[in-house]
């Protein structure tokens, strides 16, 4: 009786500890770009002095190479993305720094990102657009994952706000219909989008704050004070809830295992 009863504790076991180990396959956090010292999730304002402006950077957290997609939450002024650009820096070790060639938010020859419809980057409004960013099929390598990335723009092209970023290891639900949607916002009249710029250089200029320095950079660089401290918009794709309820079954057995244990050596 014994020894069926240790068969049968080792199964039981052996089943919790293999539903733990695959669970947490499923169990991969968005990775959230807000690290206090260079968060993406902030007010970039490029200035209109000078031909180039280097913003800072931002820290990913040594994603590693499944985070294959950046989901952004942004307004701005409608200009704010005709020439910014961002340039990666992977592999994890700092003394052998690799920095990737630029990817440019509007069409590029250095390299351009596509969202997970295949389309652009729909450009900025006073109205909130959330888009998934396709980073492999933007060229990015992501072979050995994304240690951070600089941030890059051109004076008196505008202000933009990043209200939410995070890096996917998964195309959210739903995300290519609202990228469908935002292109489609974005094809409007000319006339519409001298509206609208106007309409979010008013609301910029009302929210934004007065620019600090950027602690990414080694130049005295000045970027927009921060504007939000956290995820706002978009739904974590990941989740540990699995991996809990796998681990208080776990819990469970090994109570039932030692109260049945204890019973055996009573009788």
């Amino acid at each position: 009786m014994r020894n069926l009863f240790k068969r049968v504790l080792a199964v039981a076991a052996a089943t919790v500890l293999t539903f733990t180990m695959s669970s947490s396959a499923f169990a991969a956090e968005d990775i959230v770009l807000d690290d206090s010292g260079s968060p993406f999730i902030k007010t970039f304002d490029p200035g209109d002095a000078g031909d180039y402006k280097y913003m800072g950077y931002v820290y990913c957290f040594e994603a590693p190479s499944e985070y294959k997609y950046l989901q952004i939450t942004y307004t701005g002024d409608a200009t704010a993305f005709e020439e910014l650009r961002l340039e990666f820096v992977v592999n994890s070790d700092p003394a052998e720094e690799i920095k990737l060639t630029p990817c440019w938010f509007s069409e590029n020859d250095e390299g351009t990102f596509k969202t997970t419809d295949g389309g652009l980057v729909p450009a900025p409004s006073s109205k909130e657009q959330t888009v998934t960013i396709d980073l492999a099929a933007s060229g990015i390598d992501l072979s050995t994952g994304i240690r951070a990335f600089h941030v890059h723009d051109t004076p008196g092209k505008g202000t933009f706000t990043i209200t939410d970023a995070r890096l996917l290891t998964e195309v959210p639900g739903g995300s290519k219909a609202v990228a469908d949607t935002n292109t489609k916002t974005d094809s409007k009249s000319s006339d519409d989008k001298k509206t609208d710029s106007k309409s979010s250089k008013s609301d910029s200029s009302k929210s934004a704050e007065a620019p600090a320095e950027d602690a990414g950079s080694g130049s005295g660089s000045q970027a927009g004070a921060t504007t939000g401290g956290g995820s706002t918009a978009a739904p974590a794709t990941g989740s540990a809830t699995l991996p809990i309820a796998v681990a208080l079954g776990g819990i469970a057995v090994a109570a039932v295992a030692f109260v049945g244990s204890r019973k055996m050596k009573e009788d």
